[in-house]
């Protein structure tokens, strides 16, 4: 084994949070030789990837799916739609689809979960199952987000023995089930005098039992709470009589497990009122109580041990408290091992844009797994039209945000759409108005960005026959089955025509459809799409080029788009020199690099090509890395940078050696440049010096370390 190992550089680097400024060299006997035998070997191990890495998911609201039984389309109630929920003329009711709907023979690829699986999918993310609230306001719970009993299925949806059949069947079809849970609030029960705008701590503090105020922030998180009173709340809490008793598990119908602090102003909003506001309206659960913490994994555990589910997808998990997934996790895991579900997958709703703050939710809270909004936002523009590619270079770059100790790879859910911001091609229309041919071409390009590039992409039903709509939420919530709804009958699709009063199942040819199977065709017979390292080679204008790396089989794919309405010629830089390179997608021609890996390709108006190197990656040996720190310009963080001298694709792990010590520990690993990580220095006592090195596994498996660090931390 081959190692670059040089004695401590001495000079320190000072941090404060979020400013860098040069500090003092170290005493003499502040050097720290780098890490060597076996734990230099156990350090240089590449990151992991989750299971979930290789998982490509069909997201559905089962209301709108297909209607498999028509005698549940009123929730076994009479009457007007005040009183059943069903009207399927208008957008924002029940309109009879179900779970008998969705599951379907098992068999028969034109409608149910056999179709899904036909589509290419492994995994169905579905809304919410529970027994909802019918009713709040000009509209009805079809969408599943306003839970009343969280112990059993929606009468609309069926019974508990539909949802049996379903998981059963999607097992037997070997997909995954995500369920979409929502641990923040429940319908809009509780009722509360005085008004419903917020009253934060400041205005109206917690009281316990007894009349003395406390800070419910102190507790969240552990395992003692203060005693409660209906008596002492921020605004007091009332429950109509005849609901007093509709809420499941029956804690749940307790005034005193919910912050009762009125409604979140999305305009003006601290943090607490984020957390702790209840979000337009609906009840926010007090999850600061052990109590409360401990009977959302209860309720939840209930639905893994029943069904066997293989992951959960957690709605408005910004709005939780910042302890909450911290507890609540290890529970639900806890649970799902012991039903037999391994690789028990989490991933969570934070809606926001910005890379950094996202990636605080997953540092400093826990949140196991993200969806990611960021990357989401980059890619409509891009496919769209309205930006360049160097947005989602930098947002790839961004990942380094999410790296931690573990080792694990980030492996955010990717989209295009959703039932919130709009459909794909919705939200990839209105970056510049692309209408027919254009759009459909944008619409493709769009898709092979998500299956192309790392991430588990997750594509919203309709989708794959191409809906379109006008917005989001209700705009973007059309019926698979013939449509009551008489703008959805006359709607422009992409890809095909207004669907009229037929039904989307009988679109068996779409393109977009076609593309679907293609595109999951390509990460089930290369791997290296789903787990492979990214590295991106080119990001101009509206070219993209990214290679990703077959560790394993030390080859190197490359994945390049063009969003222009022009053709257009790019030169690059690859990792494999001397090489032809097979084209696996979007061409025909094959390719060839240089002897200095560079390529030169010709791409097609809104296209996406695919190539493989047919021939392995160079045994180059051991890499020299440079260890480099610096404050972040976007946190308060750290930021650690190693630069190496070569092309190889390396795999680099950061590690940290405090005073006194006498080993090195993980920060993190990255495999795709820029090398970087990140260093809390809240996680440090203010002036410590910590010791840091970079440890490079090159693709031949060489290891070298970088000259070691000092740094002194300032907080």
């Amino acid at each position: 084994m081959r190692r670059f190992v040089r004695c401590a550089i001495a000079a320190a680097v000072a941090f404060a949070l979020g400013a860098g400024t040069g500090g003092a060299a170290p005493p003499a006997g502040d050097a720290v030789d780098a890490p060597s035998g076996a734990e230099l070997e156990a350090l240089a191990t590449p990151p992991a990837y989750s299971s979930f890495a290789s998982q490509r998911i069909y997201f559905v609201m089962p209301d709108r799916y297909a209607n498999g039984d028509p005698s549940n389309d009123r929730g076994g109630m009479t009457g007007l739609r005040s009183v059943t929920g069903y009207d399927p003329a208008d957008t924002g009711w029940y309109h009879g689809g179900d779970l008998k709907g969705l599951t379907g023979t098992c068999t028969d690829t034109r409608t149910g979960l056999a179709r899904i699986k036909d589509l290419g999918f492994t995994g169905i993310w579905i809304a919410p199952v529970v027994v909802q609230r019918w009713v709040q306001g000009d509209s009805a719970a079809y969408h599943g987000y306003w839970g009343l009993d969280f112990t059993k299925v929606d009468p609309h949806l069926g019974t508990d023995a539909d949802f049996a059949a379903f998981a059963d069947c999607a097992h037997g079809l070997g997909l995954k089930v995500f369920l979409d849970v929502v641990v923040n609030h429940t319908a809009d029960v509780v009722l509360l005098a005085g008004g419903t705008s917020f009253r934060g701590p400041d205005e109206m503090p917690y009281r316990d039992c007894r009349g003395k105020p406390f800070s419910a922030e102190r507790y969240a998180g552990g395992k003692k709470f203060p005693c409660l009173s209906a008596s002492y709340q921020p605004r007091q809490a009332l429950v109509l009589p005849q609901n007093r008793t509709v809420k499941r598990p029956a804690w749940l119908n307790q005034v005193t497990r919910y912050h009762n602090r009125g409604d979140i102003d999305f305009s003006s909003c601290s943090p607490i009122c984020f957390e702790q506001g209840d979000f337009f309206g609906l009840d926010d659960i007090f999850t600061e109580q052990p109590f409360v913490v401990s009977g959302l994994a209860q309720v939840y555990g209930d639905w893994i041990r029943r069904y066997k589910i293989d992951g959960f997808r957690v709605d408005t998990a910004k709005h939780v408290d910042r302890a909450f997934f911290r507890v609540w996790v290890p529970k639900i895991r806890a649970a799902a091992l012991a039903a037999g579900v391994r690789d028990f997958e989490i991933f969570c709703e934070v809606f926001t844009t910005d890379a950094a703050e996202l990636a605080t939710f997953v540092r400093d809270r826990a949140v196991p797994n993200v969806i990611d909004f960021p990357l989401q936002d980059s890619l409509v523009r891009y496919a769209g039209g309205s930006a360049g590619a160097k947005g989602i270079s930098s947002r790839l770059a961004d990942d380094d945000y999410f790296r931690g100790p573990s080792g694990l790879a980030p492996t955010p859910a990717t989209f295009l759409g959703n039932h919130d911001v709009g459909r794909a091609a919705q939200r990839i229309k209105e970056q510049t108005g692309a209408d027919g041919a254009e759009l459909l071409g944008r619409d493709l390009l769009g898709h092979s960005l998500l299956y192309l590039l790392r991430g588990a992409p997750v594509v919203y039903y309709g989708d794959e026959v191409g809906m379109i709509g006008r917005g989001g939420d209700k705009a973007a919530r059309q019926d698979m089955f013939p449509t009551g709804v008489l703008e959805w009958r006359a709607e422009e699709r992409v890809g095909s025509p207004p669907i009229g009063t037929g039904s989307s199942f009988d679109v068996t040819s779409h393109p977009v459809a076609a593309h679907l199977r293609a595109l999951g065709a390509l990460r089930t017979d290369h791997p290296a799409l789903s787990t492979g390292a990214s590295f991106v080679r080119y990001a101009q204008q509206s070219i993209l080029a990214v290679s990703r790396i077959d560790r394993e089989a030390r080859r190197e794919y490359l994945a390049v788009f063009n969003a222009g309405e022009e053709a257009a010629s790019v030169t690059l830089q690859t990792a494999t020199p001397s090489s032809t390179w097979a084209p696996l997608f979007g061409t025909t021609s094959a390719a060839t690099t240089a002897a200095n890996g560079r390529v030169t390709l010709q791409l097609a108006p809104l296209s996406a090509v695919l190539y493989r190197a047919d021939s392995e990656l160079p045994r180059r040996g051991a890499a020299r890395v440079t260890l480099r720190a610096a404050s972040d310009l976007y946190s308060n963080l750290v930021r650690l940078t190693a630069t190496p001298t070569t092309v190889d694709p390396l795999s680099v792990t950061f590690a940290v050696r405090r005073p006194g010590a006498t080993t090195w520990h993980r920060l993190a690993i990255d495999d795709g440049a820029p090398y970087r990580v990140f260093l809390d220095p809240r996680g440090y006592k203010r002036g410590e010096r910590v010791s840091l090195e970079a440890v490079a596994r090159a693709s031949d498996g060489s290891v070298s370390t970088s000259p070691v660090v000092t740094v002194q931390v300032r907080r």
